[in-house]
């Protein structure tokens, strides 16, 4: 005869809830005996390797419909199929998370570099880039005006890998001073990165190809002065050293922090020259 256990005792012996019984049994892991004279549900052997083995398929995050499928029906290579699809999503996931591991990593170096790169200049290649302005200076146009197809609110999910990204249209730069140019808020991502992430990149979208550039970092402080800290630390010097800005200088915020009882915000910057 076998021996029968109620739901009371299984639950205290493996630490589940009866609601989570309940449960378990409505998914259909486990199909305990029930009395219909006392209405008691009563637990054999077999009921609490079944309960056991939905508890060990759930560690490997299968879903409560596939796990039914497992224990009631699947034959060898079923089970196997599942397994072999499970393993890509956890690989998937993995990758996922070691993108954005690389992704901290190369943060926390360019922070601990600030001090040594900050108003130091060099000569570089700037990498091409995708940008999606979604500000010009500090006005942002309404939802309901906002009839481009790609919306900013699109990249949003796709943080870490895309960057606070600022551009200076060139016509401006030649058209006026600094201080009256217009200044293009918005978010950047290399190509390589969209393609990967399968990034929606139409209009107003626009490719930004590689240059040659003068890099450099400089700071700015509180609300109202980017402009004048742009201008100081890194245009003046330019053009105080025989520079002459070829095209649209483009940058990204690094990082904001509290220095010394002061609101700072560290920006890159890239800036076209001319041969």
């Amino acid at each position: 005869m076998k021996e029968k256990y109620k739901i009371g005792q299984i639950s205290k012996l493996f630490g589940i809830p009866i609601q989570t019984l309940h449960y378990f049994e409505k998914c259909g892991f486990i199909s305990p005996e029930k009395d219909m004279q006392n209405n008691y549900r009563y637990y054999t052997a077999w009921d609490v390797n079944a309960l056991l083995d939905s508890k060990y398929l759930h560690s490997f995050c299968f879903s409560n419909a596939e796990i039914r499928q497992i224990l009631n029906h699947d034959d060898l290579k079923t089970i196997t199929d599942r397994l072999d699809a499970q393993e890509k999503n956890f690989l998937d996931i993995i990758y996922h998370h070691q993108t954005i591991l690389n992704e901290l990593h190369e943060k926390k170096r360019m922070l601990l570099s600030l001090p040594m790169l900050t108003g130091k200049f060099k000569e570089i290649t700037r990498a091409h880039l995708f940008f999606n302005p979604y500000r010009v200076n500090n006005s942002y146009p309404s939802a309901e005006n906002r009839t481009q197809p790609i919306q900013v609110k699109e990249w949003l999910p796709f943080q870490p890998f895309v960057k606070a990204t600022f551009m200076i249209p060139f016509e401006n730069i030649q058209a006026c001073t600094l201080e009256k140019a217009d200044c293009l808020w918005g978010f950047s991502i290399s190509p390589e990165r969209a393609k990967e992430l399968q990034m929606p990149t139409g209009i107003p979208v626009e490719y930004i190809p590689a240059q040659r550039c003068i890099y450099t970092i400089f700071a700015a402080t509180e609300t109202h002065t980017f402009i004048h800290a742009l201008q100081k630390e890194v245009f003046s010097p330019l053009t105080a050293n025989g520079y002459t800005i070829a095209d649209a200088p483009i940058g990204k915020l690094l990082v904001r922090s509290h220095e010394g009882g002061q609101y700072t915000r560290y920006f890159e910057i890239w800036v076209p020259i001319k041969p």
